[in-house]
């Protein structure tokens, strides 16, 4: 194997077309091993970042996967099935567990009240410096992190809110006191995560998500929560239905 240094295409891109080759052709099976990437410094006599580069653009199209301490390996994309989450209608989180029949897990990262800055304040419509709750969750379906949510939510009408609400449904708990969620309204971003994100839902590095800063109401319009919410897409995929 060799590149060709003449060419105009990139070295690590040369590196990612034959990988693609063995791995299409069978030459490297599913659940085998790519070289790793002092291996490919050797073989193709480049840099450790070029290596790399080529790597990573391998797992952002989805053939390999990291994992740490054991190496990158094949996926097999024939096995490997998307759940599509709609972006496009509010669903809480139970709510997508159960139309998936997936079980839920909620983890609570941290919880606390602090004061809200002039951003937050201005979303949830508060005078700066009033008290609201503020929450980091991971939710994991059937064991899998797909979710990595930072919300800033008020905290005057719901004085008795506690991490176990959190652990369980802060939608029941809101509705069991008679405020009714109603939708929300989001700005969605792909981006690469910080490092705390990315080690929450186990990505690799570089390797991008989808992130919906979201604002969420009640049915009498008052805006009651603002998120940062992180999706994994290693395990999902997205959709938006337009109507004319």
């Amino acid at each position: 194997m060799n590149i060709d240094k003449n060419s105009l295409v990139p070295f690590y891109l040369q590196i990612e077309q034959q990988l693609t080759e063995q791995i299409s052709s069978g030459e490297i099976k599913p659940g085998d091993p790519i070289p790793t990437e002092a291996a490919l410094c050797e073989i193709y006599g480049v840099s450790r970042m070029t290596a790399r580069k080529a790597v990573d653009y391998l797992v952002r199209q989805g053939r390999v996967a990291r994992f740490r301490g054991r190496g990158t390996f094949v996926i097999d994309n024939r096995q490997q099935q998307k759940t599509v989450l709609p972006l496009d209608r509010h669903f809480t989180s139970s709510e997508i567990a159960r139309e998936l029949n997936q079980t839920l897990e909620n983890q609570v990262v941290e919880f606390r009240q602090e004061v809200a800055d002039d951003e937050i304040a201005a979303l949830l419509r508060l005078s700066i410096g009033t008290p609201v709750y503020f929450m980091i969750r991971l939710r994991l379906l059937d064991g899998k992190p797909f979710v990595y949510e930072k919300s800033w939510m008020l905290s005057q009408p719901f004085p008795d809110l506690t991490r176990d609400h959190l652990n369980h449904s802060k939608y029941e708990y809101l509705q069991a006191r008679g405020f009714i969620p109603a939708g929300s309204s989001k700005q969605i971003s792909a981006e690469l995560p910080a490092n705390t994100v990315r080690q929450a839902l186990d990505l690799s590095r570089d390797e991008p998500i989808l992130h919906a800063r979201s604002v969420a109401y009640f049915t009498d319009g008052t805006p009651f929560e603002v998120a940062d919410i992180y999706y994994n897409q290693r395990y999902y995929r997205f959709s938006l239905e337009a109507r004319c």
